[in-house]
């Protein structure tokens, strides 16, 4: 059996080394991208103009997202929606649990 040298070995190195970092680095690339691709300064400034606090940025679990929903016509396909009864957040009625406060909705 003949020794495979030095550069077989470098270059079974090289390929265990891209198969292991490609998929890291693919994965970071697709969060950059998802973090580029969020519009929070849109639903800020929507806030803003209907006199919800500007100091502090708006976050998922403040109902200005359902009211945002509410206003475009998201549910415009005619499925009704549920409101939470703890906060009155307007959910899915596909959930189980409500989008702002975690509590458990009542099926109906």
């Amino acid at each position: 059996m003949t020794d495979p040298g030095p550069y077989a070995l470098v270059g079974r190195l090289a390929v265990a080394a891209f198969v292991m970092i490609a998929p890291t680095l693919c994965f970071l690339g697709l969060v950059r991208g998802l973090e580029r691709l969020r519009d929070d300064d849109l639903v800020n400034e929507w806030a803003r103009k209907r006199g919800y606090d500007g100091d502090r940025e708006i976050t998922a679990s403040d109902d200005v997202y359902s009211a945002l929903a509410t206003e475009l016509g998201v549910e415009a396909d005619g499925s009704s929606t549920v409101r939470c009864s703890a906060c009155g957040t307007v959910n899915r009625p596909s959930v189980s649990h409500c989008h702002g406060c975690q509590s458990r909705l009542s099926s109906p």
